[in-house]
């Protein structure tokens, strides 16, 4: 997912996001679907956003990737819980 940062007329930072060949309004959710996809997050910087800023926001999607990478590797790693009235183990018994 391709992630595009400018400023805006109120020298704030803004982000759009390209979903296929359209730009669209930035979502969290539709951010999350995507690293949960597996899709990797590139950003792109308007010459109006600062080296420093640009340095920060990198940081801080780095985390995030990193986040949903471990929170998908936990979600792999465990078993389903199946609560104990749904399924009697005395009826496994062999």
């Amino acid at each position: 997912m391709k992630l595009v940062f400018k400023k805006n007329e109120a020298g704030d930072v803004s982000v759009d996001m390209f979903v296929g060949t359209a730009t669209v309004q930035f979502s969290y959710i539709e951010m999350i679907k995507a690293l949960i996809a597996g899709e990797p997050l590139d950003a792109d910087f308007d010459e109006s956003v600062s080296e420093d800023e640009q340095k920060q926001i990198l940081e801080v999607l780095k985390e995030i990737e990193a986040t949903a990478k471990e929170k998908e590797n936990e979600a792999d790693d465990e078993e389903p819980e199946v609560p104990a009235d749904v399924v009697d183990e005395d009826e496994w018994n062999f």
